[in-house]
């Protein structure tokens, strides 16, 4: 998929520069936490709007993706961040002070992957995070399970949830959501139809 957005680029940017679901959900990550705390933003893409907000928020943030081209513009848009080529699943020793992070977003990267791997990169986020940690991720809802359509010119593939089945699914993997709120995106095109876009605020679940 890496390639896929090294194609799209900066045009993803520019198609969905208003997403007011997402600025939103970053807003409450923000709110959960202190100033210096550490969050990991899984899929960064080019940076904008999450990494750029939770920089801005006061946070420290540490980026991952596979694209290159998508972390040179992170790089540029987040200068205090720190950007990683990586699977989204593998995120042990990102940070160069801690182990745990505080905080993790993860806004509309995992429906680029099938269902099985999904729970792994669910796993994976639970694994670095923090006992007291928060967790806010964007899906698109739906039953599809990598699916291929074309965004932005571009094939890619699209795995979606019905919203009772996304929130059961955080919760097998260790998350509390607190909060499921569903947002219709902007007007659809040919290249990004119309979707009810997901939002789930999340806490870390308490080992019995």
């Amino acid at each position: 998929m890496s390639r896929a957005f090294d194609a799209i680029g900066a045009h993803y940017s520019e198609a969905f520069a208003d997403k007011p679901g997402q600025v939103a959900a970053t807003a409450w990550l923000i709110g959960q936490l202190s100033a210096g705390d550490t969050v990991l933003d899984v899929g960064c893409g080019s940076g904008i709007p999450t990494a750029r907000q939770l920089a801005e928020g006061g946070l420290e943030v540490v980026g991952v993706d596979t694209s290159p081209v998508m972390l040179e513009l992170a790089r540029k848009a987040v200068p205090k961040g720190i950007f990683v080529e990586r699977e989204m699943h593998d995120l042990a020793g990102l940070h160069p002070r801690q182990e745990r992070f505080d905080g993790a977003a993860a806004f509309f990267s995992l429906l680029m992957l099938r269902r099985t791997e999904i729970g792994k990169t669910l796993d994976a986020i639970r694994d670095v995070l923090a006992p007291s940690g928060v967790f806010a991720i964007g899906m698109v809802e739906g039953d599809t399970d990598f699916l291929m359509r074309k965004f932005l010119g571009v094939p890619v593939p699209l795995t979606a949830y019905p919203r009772q089945e996304l929130g059961d699914l955080l919760a097998h993997h260790g998350f509390t959501v607190t909060e499921l709120i569903a947002e219709r995106s902007h007007k659809g095109t040919d290249d990004a139809p119309e979707q009810i876009h997901l939002y789930a605020r999340c806490r870390v679940t308490p080992l019995m």
